[in-house]
């Protein structure tokens, strides 16, 4: 399981192979379906703290 200091590598290669073409576009709308939530979390916890918000 990857611990709260992975997660911005991770997401860093995941942004890296998006921008590189290797995620294939048929896997996208289930990327979307999976990234709606965390986002949602995220904004979420960026209210509660005061934490940068993404857009």
């Amino acid at each position: 399981m990857p611990s709260r200091r992975d997660w911005p590598r991770l997401l860093g290669e995941l942004a890296d192979q998006l921008n590189d073409g290797r995620v294939y576009d048929r896997d996208l709308p289930a990327l979307a379906r999976a990234l709606q939530p965390v986002l949602e979390a995220y904004r979420r916890r960026a209210r509660l703290t005061g934490a940068f918000d993404v857009r």
